[in-house]
């Protein structure tokens, strides 16, 4: 006995597919940007602390050349699940669109409302609109210029042994958090070659 599918249930069927992708993904984009949020998270509790426990006597206050390193790796880490976001919402845009009648509007008009081309002026829209990301090197200036206030004030001579490590640890974590910003200005910065390429100026 053949059993014939209408057409329009078949072609109803085919879009099941991409929908139920799109569904995955989008779980997946909201997934990363709670890590996000996680990292940025630990980095302000845990720099709280370190803080305060630093502040309770003068001799500790080397203690928050700790945050420079780790300001890094969880600015690093951030910076990673944004353009895992990138390249998940580029994948709905070039790949799942084009199968769905209609496209995704969602992601159409998301990509609309924000289009605009690399530069400054995109760098600060973005520290306008996740605040959030300027924690990490600011954070780390923070406790740079707390150890770097500190050590002329602490009465330690210049001919102290441990003022060479000091100065190497201090010297590292200033180049950790030139690294961290300049992570998150590539980040800002940064647009897949498909956005670059189809960009248009608004009312073009």
């Amino acid at each position: 006995m053949d059993v014939r599918i209408p057409l329009r249930r078949r072609t109803e069927d085919l879009h099941l597919g991409p929908l139920a992708e799109y569904s995955a993904l989008r779980a997946e984009i909201i997934h990363l940007m709670d890590q996000q949020w996680k990292v940025t998270a630990f980095l302000i509790t845990t720099s709280g602390a370190v803080f305060g426990f630093a502040f309770t006597s003068a001799g500790r206050m080397p203690l928050l050349l700790i945050i420079p390193f780790s300001s890094n790796i969880l600015a690093a880490r951030w910076v990673l699940c944004q353009r895992l976001v990138e390249r998940v919402s580029l994948y709905i845009r070039t790949e799942l669109d084009p199968h769905v009648p209609g496209g995704i509007g969602y992601e159409k008009w998301l990509r609309k409302s924000t289009a605009e081309p690399p530069g400054l002026r995109r760098v600060l829209r973005q520290a306008q609109t996740s605040p959030t990301v300027l924690a990490f090197p600011a954070l780390a200036l923070l406790a740079l210029g707390a150890v770097a206030w500190w050590y002329p004030l602490s009465g330690h001579a210049w001919s102290d042994p441990a003022l060479v490590p000091g100065l190497a640890a201090w010297a590292i974590g200033v180049g950790l958090t030139l690294l961290s910003l300049r992570l998150i200005w590539l980040a800002a910065k940064r647009r897949t070659v498909a956005d670059y390429l189809h960009w248009r100026p608004p009312g073009s």
